[in-house]
């Protein structure tokens, strides 16, 4: 596994530090599927005529080995590569006990084998270099069988499960990274913006104040032998007070300013960390310079109701010329007794926002489901 993957793994024991984790359900639920096609061994096991105690035998041997391609991989996912390899090489091993109950149909359960390849992480050439191993040694069963029908498609079937699952836990680890990714660049975006407002404060706010308390000390050493010129002072301390507090608030007004195209960024990464599925346009550039403020402000309110409220599984965004809209598939709202919707505070503040940039908003529950926020330029 990756070390991006590691880290995601929570400290703790064998079963609640690995088996019991948000991945390891994600595991599960996938492999689940390749199990539904090994309900054919279990049947093939019941109709060979063998004796019943054999029958008994082989079935509770598959389900061991089920149960052990459900844990392995969430097992070993922290492990180093030397013990995945290990580890799968003696789950393949240990399917040798099988032969003498299901013969050479244990080759379809090398298709399992395929799968925990690709599903415990290991480096590309290692998964491709077992996958060849193993698909190698059916290719010799099935000729030293003379091609038996009920195994001859087995190494394609085999090769084939291998060489997607190693594809598809690739793509998985890079989906990984790149969420990864996002998070490290917004968390550093915010420590330079930090650092920004830490030292623009400073440059505002730190020779202002010392001029403010040298004056100071002197109007009060003044105020006995010259109040004339300890009143100068003063008024000079007024003045240099309001200069400063002017500079503050201009500051401050520059660190609120919305930006349409970093609200986007925010969004996705937001709705991404809520389990939502965002559909949302790459950048605000369609949008006319003079409303991306507040389609900025909207998009931040409009999606930070979707993640509170809405139950959600997905949410849309459109941007045009002189229109947003977001939508979501959640539950919506509850209308009141007069069949109107209920404003919270936020959208009561964005209604403000938008009639001040002369723009309307229309927030109602959607025909097809779920919620729609539309924020659009007013139509004279």
């Amino acid at each position: 596994m990756s070390q991006v993957s590691q880290r995601r793994i929570p400290p703790g024991g064998w079963l609640t530090g690995r088996l019991l984790t948000r991945g390891a359900y994600r595991w599960y639920l996938g492999a689940m599927f390749g199990l539904v096609y090994q309900v054919i061994e279990i049947i093939a096991v019941w109709q060979d005529g063998a004796p019943l105690a054999d029958q008994i035998v082989a079935t509770v041997l598959l389900v061991v080995f089920y149960l052990a391609f459900l844990a392995i991989p969430p097992l070993v996912w922290p492990e180093r590569h030397a013990i995945k390899v290990a580890v799968v090489a003696g789950y393949w091993l240990a399917t040798v006990a099988l032969v003498p109950y299901v013969g050479v149909s244990v080759l379809w359960v090398w298709t399992l084998i395929a799968a925990m390849i690709g599903f415990t992480w290991l480096p590309v050439a290692t998964g491709v270099a077992l996958s060849v191993a193993l698909v190698g040694v059916q290719v010799v069963v099935v000729v030293a069988t003379g091609f038996d029908d009920t195994v001859s498609f087995s190494p394609i079937i085999t090769a084939s499960v291998a060489l997607s699952m190693i594809a598809f836990s690739r793509q998985i680890v890079a989906n990984q990274a790149l969420r990864d990714a996002q998070s490290e660049i917004a968390r550093l975006a915010a420590a330079d913006e930090r650092a920004r407002l830490a030292r623009d404060l400073h440059d505002i706010l730190g020779h202002s104040l010392t001029v403010v308390a040298v004056k100071s000390e002197l109007a009060g050493r003044l105020v006995s032998l010259d109040p004339g010129k300890a009143a100068a002072e003063i008024g000079e301390v007024e003045q240099l007070a309001r200069t400063a507090l002017r500079d503050l608030r201009s500051s401050v007004a520059e660190y609120r300013a919305i930006d349409l195209d970093t609200e986007l960024a925010a969004a996705r990464i937001a709705l991404s960390a809520a389990g939502i599925c965002a559909h949302l346009p790459h950048d605000g550039s369609a949008a006319r310079e003079e409303l991306r403020v507040t389609f900025g402000w909207a998009l931040r309110e409009g999606v930070t109701n979707v993640i509170r409220h809405s139950r959600a599984r997905a949410c849309w965004v459109a941007i045009e010329h002189d229109r947003l809209i977001i939508r979501d598939n959640g539950a919506g709202v509850a209308p009141g007794p007069d069949g109107s919707i209920a404003v919270g505070s936020g959208l009561r503040g964005l209604s403000e926002r938008a009639r001040e940039a002369r723009l309307s908003l229309h927030a109602a529950n959607a025909v097809d489901g779920g919620f729609e926020l539309v924020v659009e330029a007013v139509r004279v």
